[in-house]
């Protein structure tokens, strides 16, 4: 009988333990997909201020066969080529472990550029890592869907 309640006792235990991961995971995922969103905007409304606090100072992105810094990627949305007039995000997952986030989904960007109007897909991948409480994104990876 002893065993018996000491097995209930690791089993309730670990349940409430894993309910509370899950719980706090659902918060992160919540949060997370926000700041994706936030990004979104943030294009829209060249928002220097939001680029510079949701990339970390090492972040690196991939597009296609590029690869940029963080400093490239602040200059290449602020500048004046592409005039972004809607970006939103669809089908986006977040995938926790532990400290570290990745977020899959589409990117969509529609605006005008020196060509004239565009509407741009992109298939993204984001890892987001969270370091003393704060989320940043750390790499980024998407492909232009040509059209």
């Amino acid at each position: 009988m002893g065993k018996l309640v000491l097995l209930f006792a690791v089993v309730v235990s670990i349940s409430a333990c894993t309910s509370g991961q899950q719980e706090k995971n659902s918060k992160d995922s919540t949060f997370i997909l926000q700041l994706e969103n936030d990004w979104a905007k943030a294009l829209v409304n060249r928002d220097e201020a939001v680029f510079n606090k949701l990339l970390a100072p090492d972040f690196f992105y991939t597009e296609n066969e590029k690869m940029y810094s963080r400093t490239e990627v602040i200059q290449s949305v602020m500048s004046v080529a592409d005039k972004v007039e809607s970006a939103y995000n669809e089908d986006m997952q977040v995938h926790m472990k532990e400290n570290t986030a990745i977020v899959t989904g589409w990117l969509f960007i529609n605006g005008k550029g020196a060509g004239g109007n565009f509407k741009r897909k992109y298939r993204f991948t984001d890892v987001w890592y969270k370091n003393k409480g704060s989320w940043q994104l750390i790499a980024a990876q998407d492909y232009l869907v040509p059209e």
